[in-house]
């Protein structure tokens, strides 16, 4: 099982962008506070219109740390805030020289910091051509090549960076969020997820179902052939079950031998259909040589639970119900409907 491409907090490609605001709010800090010095000095050396603009980027700054501070949304987008930096480094390379440069290497860091990785590649690579065209005019050739070469270094060193802080994130949580030994998710995730469903469920009546599957006599496979056996049926039942499932199906192992198949936009006849299809494909397949496997499951749509766990309560008992009435079957749990049950012939 891939479990890398089924994780949904990593779907996206930028794995900054759940703490940007807590990255901005120090980074904002900091920057006001380092800037006020220079914009007061440009306005004593008579600089009215670089101090202006290094003002405009520290009032900025104050903003949006007071309003992320309160817990509220940054009111200037931090794009808007590449069009004063960009201009203040412009003005600041036309009057103070190669001194002006040296504030391209914080401007690309925190171009990296507070803006998805395009649009911080893009904004790096521009500024990175204006400052080489500004500094071609102003310090000439061999300065030229040396300051771009560094830029460009610093730019490249920084996507390294990203790259492997994007994949350590990536193990991290899958580590965090999947069993080990089958690579299905754990409790943590599903507990997680269920709880999303409930609260899709009470916002608009999105349907939901849950399948609980335990593996029959499991203790007797491993007593019999070894616990090496029993992991590997662990694992085939994950694998089996995971490429009959749709993209948006998720498998959890709960227990030793007891796994939960989320089932979104699933209403219970169609669940139980699911079930059914999945309890024959176990009931085919050839886990052990010689030696059948099967899997009873207990099916329950979300009909207005009043918590996750009595959701998973009702799976439970129409699991208990299959395993007490001859195993390797599907049972659908007590719910306003009545309970309908598959019986292997």
């Amino acid at each position: 099982m891939n479990t890398a491409s089924l994780i949904d907090p990593l779907e996206g490609k930028d794995p900054l962008a759940p703490h940007r605001n807590r990255m901005m709010y120090p980074l904002a800090i900091a920057g006001a506070v380092f800037l006020t010095p220079f914009f007061l000095n440009d306005f004593i050396m008579g600089r009215y219109l670089l101090g202006t603009t290094v003002m405009s980027i520290v009032i900025a700054f104050a903003v949006d740390a007071f309003a992320i501070h309160r817990g509220r949304r940054p009111p200037i987008p931090y794009p808007i805030l590449l069009v004063p930096m960009v201009a203040g480094m412009g003005l600041s390379l036309a009057t103070q020289g190669i001194y002006g440069a040296m504030w391209s290497f914080p401007a690309v860091l925190f171009f990296y910091f507070v803006l998805p990785r395009v649009l911080a590649n893009i904004g790096s690579v521009t500024m990175l051509a204006a400052a080489a065209i500004f500094a071609e005019h102003y310090f000439g050739f061999d300065v030229t090549v040396r300051f771009v070469f560094c830029l460009a270094l610093t730019i490249v060193i920084i996507n390294i960076i990203l790259n492997v802080i994007g994949r350590l994130q990536q193990e991290l949580l899958v580590q965090a969020i999947t069993d080990p030994l089958t690579g299905a998710y754990n409790r943590r995730h599903m507990e997680s997820m269920l709880s999303d469903a409930m609260e899709r469920y009470r916002r608009n009546a999105s349907p939901a179902a849950v399948l609980i599957a335990d593996i029959d006599h499991f203790k007797k496979i491993n007593d019999q052939f070894g616990h090496d056996v029993g992991d590997k049926v662990l694992k085939n039942l994950v694998a089996l079950v995971t490429q009959r499932s749709r993209r948006l199906d998720r498998m959890f192992r709960i227990g030793g031998e007891e796994f939960l198949l989320f089932l979104p936009d699933t209403k219970s006849g169609d669940a139980f259909t699911r079930a059914e299809v999945l309890r024959k494909s176990v009931a085919e397949a050839d886990f052990i040589p010689g030696h059948p496997v099967t899997v009873s499951i207990g099916v329950a749509e979300l009909v207005g639970d009043p918590s996750r766990d009595a959701w998973i309560k009702r799976a439970d008992e129409a699991l208990y119900e299959a395993k007490h009435s001859g195993r390797n079957r599907v049972v659908l749990g007590p719910a306003r409907e009545s309970t309908r049950e598959a019986v292997v012939g």
